[in-house]
């Protein structure tokens, strides 16, 4: 290993360990409670050192949705090339994808309190980068819905385009719920878990071919022409 390559290991391994400080102290207190100050007092190092590595504390939010992002993106893409039928691949995707969610419930819940703002109207370049991110998956979503109505797994009548957006706009608001309402529904007896089942239950009925039109030729029937990461 070359000295340049020493010097940049030990650079990202200090990028690594200042945004595992500060998402230990962004899932504690709320984005908005911590001060680089405080962050920089969990690292030991002084403020001036962090700023080398992040512009400021916008930046370090953006760091630590973006790595988690990159490994969602990986298992998104996974449950998307599998086997079967376009429906039965949305219930794949939603599968894996609230999975993950379960497993970083305090990831979300930062990204559903803090994020709405923070990603208004910024420059920031880690912010552009998870946006792109999302807009892969939202034409993932949209080409598998193609495939399903291709194979008669899934409804003809709507636009593949405007599904894609309900089913990421939805999944969101489930992953990114906010803490109060998920306490009102456990105060109803409805758990979190029992939440994510039955909601992909109920997307898999709402995207579905229905079994009335069934019987009959199908009068309109709506696609779009894939163009791989553009929208069309």
């Amino acid at each position: 290993m070359s000295f340049q390559e020493l010097i940049e290991k030990e650079r990202e391994q200090r990028r690594t360990y200042i945004l595992d400080a500060a998402e230990e102290l962004f899932f504690a207190k709320g984005f908005s409670r911590v001060s680089m100050d405080e962050i920089a007092k969990k690292v030991g190092m002084n403020k001036a050192t962090i700023y080398i590595y992040f512009e400021d504390k916008d930046s370090l939010f953006f760091g630590i949705i973006l790595r988690k992002m990159r490994i969602y993106h990986r298992i998104f893409g996974n449950a998307a090339s599998q086997e079967g039928t376009g429906r039965e691949r949305i219930k794949k995707i939603g599968t894996a994808g609230f999975a993950f969610s379960l497993e970083n419930r305090e990831l979300f819940r930062l990204f559903g309190t803090a994020g709405p703002e923070l990603f208004r109207d910024t420059d920031n370049p880690l912010a552009k980068v998870i946006l792109e991110i999302l807009m892969k998956e939202l034409f993932i979503i949209r080409d598998v819905l193609n495939d399903g109505i291709a194979d008669g797994s899934v409804r003809s009548d709507l636009d593949p385009r405007e599904m894609a957006g309900y089913l990421m706009d939805s999944g969101r608001s489930i992953t990114c719920m906010d803490p109060g309402r998920a306490a009102l529904m456990e105060a109803e007896g409805i758990g979190y878990q029992q939440y994510v089942a039955d909601y992909l239950r109920f997307i898999d009925s709402a995207i579905a071919y229905p079994e009335a039109d069934r019987q009959s030729p199908v009068k309109k029937k709506r696609t779009v022409t894939r163009k791989t990461g553009k929208n069309p």
